[in-house]
């Protein structure tokens, strides 16, 4: 199986999981976390739109899967926002307690898989057409015959 074809998979199985999560929190809302904590409805609301925003990275991560080696931006966007979601964890930790350890083990996850993902994408760029890849900013040259 080639760099690219492992990416390609990499990513389907992660944004199969990035929107399947987030259409059972959108359902459920926070009574779907562990411990089914009583929360606000403002809070629920809250968790619910977070929980769209969540889908559209799934759907964006998707839609880089047929061209990866031409959507580097697209999946730098999704890696970054997941890197924020995942700092953004880490002051709540500090700030309010740990979380339920599942989603103090997210917070591992948020730093190290982007980095990952943003590295494997460039490095499958660097390794150039001969490989079968073509960057999306690679200029087209056309010959003209007189």
């Amino acid at each position: 199986m080639s760099s690219r074809h492992s990416l390609q998979t990499v990513l389907i199985l992660l944004a199969l999981f990035v929107v399947g999560t987030g259409i059972f929190d959108v359902i459920n809302g926070a009574a779907g976390l562990p411990g089914h904590p009583e929360v606000s409805t403002t809070v629920d609301s809250n968790y619910r739109f977070f929980a769209g925003i969540w889908i559209t990275l799934g759907i964006v991560m998707m839609r880089c899967v047929p061209h990866v080696e031409r959507t580097g931006a697209a999946l730098r966007a999704v890696c970054g926002a997941v890197f924020l979601g995942g700092l953004a964890r880490l002051i709540s930790y500090a700030d309010a307690g740990a979380p339920h350890r599942l989603f103090t083990a997210f917070i591992v996850v948020e730093f190290v898989v982007p980095a990952v993902l943003i590295a494997w994408q460039s490095r499958l760029v660097a390794s150039g057409p001969e490989k079968g890849v073509t960057p999306s900013s690679a200029p087209r040259v056309e010959q003209r015959t007189r």
